[in-house]
């Protein structure tokens, strides 16, 4: 199951690259610093990775959704069992050399708890575990973090809310990519979590430990 997941993920991260690439100066708008992208997403310290990501200071933002609404929108697929299916937030993207486009891409989805594999042991070394939600980790071309979000009713064992992070392109790699990946996604999921009100029970704390 995971290993599907991760494939999907990167044949959905190809696809969006190919067409960020291709759309070429239609998708380009004006450039933001980190802490204006996705309509004010991150936090000032957290879009300090984002310029870490990237080795920029300025990017473009590809439709985003506005917190609230966004929220809304889950919410309503969660109710309507039509959450299944990746809903993007937002796309951040950055010329950078040789025409090569950085990319970071923020999803949420609604997943069955009951589909959630448990990570491999020994976890490979690409892949850092962290702990945030459920279960959380990052990788070297993304990180996820599954979190509880009954939204006011009881969910034992029934839907996760899964928070999910592509990039490409970055100049941050290794630990210290995956770091920055896991930290940018939470401080997404915070958002979101504190919207739909369930921040105090997400595990999603502001700060966490970071592997080194």
């Amino acid at each position: 199951m995971a290993h599907a997941i991760r494939s999907a993920m990167c044949a959905m991260l190809a696809l969006s690259i190919t067409s960020c690439s291709s759309s070429g100066n239609e998708q380009r708008g004006r450039q933001l610093p980190a802490t204006k992208v996705c309509e004010s997403l991150l936090p000032k310290k957290v879009a300090g990775e984002l310029d870490a990501l990237a080795g920029l200071k300025e990017f473009t933002q590809h439709h985003p959704r506005g917190i609230e609404s966004f929220a809304s929108l889950l919410g309503s697929l969660e109710a309507s069992q039509r959450g299944q299916g990746d809903q993007e937030l937002c796309r951040i993207t950055a010329d950078i050399e040789r025409s090569r486009l950085f990319t970071v891409a923020i999803y949420f989805q609604w997943f069955d708890a009951k589909m959630l594999d448990p990570p491999p042991k020994p976890m490979g070394s690409n892949t850092t575990p962290y702990p945030l939600g459920v279960r959380s980790e990052a990788y070297d071309f993304g990180a996820t973090i599954y979190f509880s979000c009954p939204l006011g009713k009881p969910a034992p064992g029934g839907k996760l809310l899964r928070a999910g992070l592509w990039t490409a392109n970055t100049k941050l790699t290794g630990q210290a990519g995956r770091n920055a990946r896991i930290t940018i996604l939470n401080a997404a999921a915070r958002k979101i979590a504190r919207q739909l009100d369930c921040l105090d029970t997400a595990n999603l704390p502001e700060t966490f430990h970071k592997a080194t």
